[in-house]
């Protein structure tokens, strides 16, 4: 990291107050893979399309944006804010995660009908 930073206690502390948010971008990931593949599974992948447009355009990158770079003047490398700098900019990417997982999510418990798909697949394995 001195290559590219000289102060390199303030990288590794900028680095180390991102783990938080990075965890819960790992959780909502992983659900979001398991969500999609609900929704593959059933045949209605076109719902995907709005939803990511949505979370990750219309929220994520505007407040990843906001944070990082609008807030607190600018300054990358801010100490005294929690939502600034390089953090700023992992936390809204984060929460455009959770806004994907949280809509996929609602698509599968409440858009799709269950009983109609399991009915579907087991009229498929009478044809087999």
């Amino acid at each position: 990291p001195s290559l590219f930073a000289p102060d390199e206690d303030s990288v590794i502390r900028q680095a180390a107050n991102t783990i938080p948010y990075l965890s819960a971008y790992i959780i909502a990931d992983g659900l979001i893979y398991t969500l999609n593949s609900m929704v593959k599974g059933v045949g209605r992948q076109c719902v995907n399309v709005p939803i990511v447009l949505f979370a990750y355009w219309c929220v994520g990158l505007p407040l990843a944006y906001y944070n990082s770079f609008v807030r607190n003047d600018g300054d990358m490398m801010c100490e005294d804010s929690t939502f600034c700098g390089v953090v700023g900019l992992v936390a809204g990417m984060t929460t455009g995660t959770w806004v994907h997982m949280l809509l996929v999510a609602s698509v599968v418990v409440f858009a799709i009908d269950w009983e109609h798909e399991a009915v579907k697949a087991q009229e498929r394995l009478r044809e087999a």
